[in-house]
């Protein structure tokens, strides 16, 4: 079966979320779009992860937990998580690597934890968009030391790109599969596809109205729709569109 995705999701616990990307409006939004499985990304935290994961329940929507790291070569990882425990337990190991610097509001924007009922049940204080002290070569093994998959997020871009960042993917890196943004060349694309990686596209979603729609080639082709089956697919490099 046919399932549509957008497995790069931030809510407004990024600070460069909008303060609409709140748990609620997240999950209708994607079903709104005809989406059949998203992932919540936020950076360098999973805080956010529970009220979602919870409120697409209630609509059946499948949801991931997971988060976009930042490396401390300032590379951008996407990471995603069989279930929700998991995810908090890697958040933990996470803030033990992070930066602290107290994020100021007025510059960088709010950093809001929400429950399922959109109701604010916390701040982050310190900003979550520093570089932590997880390395490129590191990511893969310490991600999947929690059962999660992780991929260089957005790779055709400069901003974070790791290709932009380090020059090149290496396969020694570990990675089984990359992500690119909505706008990559097709040429690009195929490139990594054809050296054996698992490729998707994402929204990399920091606004309700930047959410992926369901159409084209974004979806996932398996008979089992979980957050377990996708990890798998992107673990061993599946044929993911």
């Amino acid at each position: 079966m046919r399932f549509y995705y957008d497995l790069h999701i931030h809510s407004c616990l990024s600070p460069c979320g909008d303060d609409d990307m709140t748990p609620y409006n997240i999950v209708n939004m994607a079903k709104l779009n005809g989406l059949d499985v998203i992932a919540i990304t936020d950076h360098n935290s999973s805080r956010n992860a529970p009220a979602v994961l919870k409120a697409a329940d209630e609509i059946g929507l499948v949801a991931i937990a997971g988060m976009e790291l930042t490396t401390r070569e300032d590379v951008h990882i996407l990471t995603l998580f069989p279930n929700v425990e998991n995810a908090l337990e890697f958040n933990d190991f996470v803030d033990s690597k992070r930066m602290r610097i107290e994020n100021r509001t007025e510059i960088y924007g709010s950093q809001l934890i929400m429950n399922d009922r959109d109701e604010i049940i916390g701040e982050e204080k310190d900003l979550l968009i520093t570089a932590t002290d997880i390395g490129v070569y590191e990511a893969v093994k310490a991600v999947g030391a929690y059962g999660g998959a992780a991929l260089p997020a957005h790779i055709d871009r400069d901003g974070n790109g790791l290709v932009a960042v380090l020059g090149s993917l290496e396969k020694d890196m570990g990675f089984r599969a990359v992500e690119f943004s909505l706008f990559a060349k097709r040429e690009f694309i195929e490139k990594y596809a054809k050296e054996g990686y698992g490729v998707i596209r994402d929204s990399d979603a920091h606004r309700l109205e930047e959410i992926s729609e369901a159409g084209g080639d974004n979806y996932i082709d398996t008979d089992v729709l979980t957050a377990q089956s996708v990890i798998a697919a992107l673990s061993f490099g599946a044929d993911i569109k």
